[in-house]
């Protein structure tokens, strides 16, 4: 979903829609558990991100330049 929208502010109920085809309840840290995931694997760090971003009570955003390459026919 991060690389498919670049640059746009992804709420957490987006992204579980999207991924899991079901709303988040108040208590529900499957995403941000997710999230926390593909940071370890990108070792990307928390504190200072080069690729997702925090925005407090807004969501994430994933905040590297993609560039689409379209596979040979």
């Amino acid at each position: 979903m991060f690389l498919d929208n670049p640059q746009r502010v992804l709420t957490r109920d987006q992204l579980l829609s999207l991924t899991q085809g079901r709303q988040a309840d108040q208590f529900d840290r499957s995403i941000a558990l997710m999230v926390s995931r593909l940071r370890q694997r990108l070792r990307d760090i928390a504190r200072e991100p080069r690729y997702i971003k925090t925005l407090r009570s807004e969501g994430y955003v994933f905040s590297a330049a993609v560039i689409a390459i379209e596979e040979p026919q």
